[in-house]
């Protein structure tokens, strides 16, 4: 019998997600008894992208925006990871910013001691004139929001907002521009704020969830920008 605590990674089909399952299988079974992945469809998930050969891999049929779905994953949990994102206008509005009540509700009920958000650095509407923020706001990402409409950007700082609201405790991150990589020795750069961080430089998906999954400010609630 492990001594471990459980995890549940909410979005595991994705990059960030998958990235968070390995970092964890990586992790003592005196450290992580159980690792939950939540996924849309299990049936969809591509051969080798989780290690499923580690008993602790667990994988489950859930979909963000059903509370039901995800109350059941979320028993003894030890901290939930929300690595899912939303495409299109649509998606984005139901997933990024509307689950965020689910997922603080369904968190509560089931006494998960710390949410992890992974949202995006400029988040924040201060940042609204940033170049980057008005790619990520615009048609192009958001879909038919518009220009004049709430893009991804908006929606997702509404998400954070939301979950704060809720009463349970979370951790914010607000990754800068993510790329891929092997896990290998990097220099991580972490602090507190809404706007630019670090210059906006590029981090390495792999190092960014080792980084997550060793306890960025799993203590409190507040934001970790990396």
């Amino acid at each position: 019998m492990t001594s471990g605590k459980v995890f549940v990674v909410i979005g595991a089909k994705g990059g960030t997600g998958a990235e968070i399952v390995k970092r964890l299988s990586e992790k003592s079974a005196d450290e992580v008894s159980e690792i939950r992945c939540v996924v849309r469809s299990p049936a969809s998930i591509p051969a080798g992208l989780l290690p499923t050969g580690d008993k602790r891999v667990k994988v489950y049929a859930g979909d963000a925006t059903n509370h039901a779905s995800l109350v059941k994953t979320f028993s003894s949990a030890e901290a939930v990871f929300f690595a899912a994102q939303g495409k299109g206008y649509r998606g984005i509005c139901k997933v990024d910013r509307d689950s965020m009540q689910i997922l603080g509700k369904a968190a509560l009920e089931k006494g998960v001691k710390r949410v992890v958000l992974i949202s995006t650095m400029l988040s924040d509407p201060k940042n609204k004139y940033q170049p980057t923020r008005l790619l990520l706001n615009s048609p192009f990402i958001t879909g038919r929001a518009g220009w004049f409409r709430k893009g991804m950007m908006d929606l997702k700082f509404e998400g954070e907002n939301i979950l704060r609201k809720t009463g349970q405790p979370y951790t914010i991150v607000r990754p800068g521009h993510l790329y891929d990589g092997p896990l290998a020795q990097w220099k991580i750069v972490a602090g507190q704020t809404n706007g630019m961080f670090a210059g906006g430089k590029k981090v390495n998906q792999s190092r960014h969830c080792s980084f997550l999954c060793n306890g960025c400010n799993l203590g409190e609630s507040g934001k970790c920008n990396n």
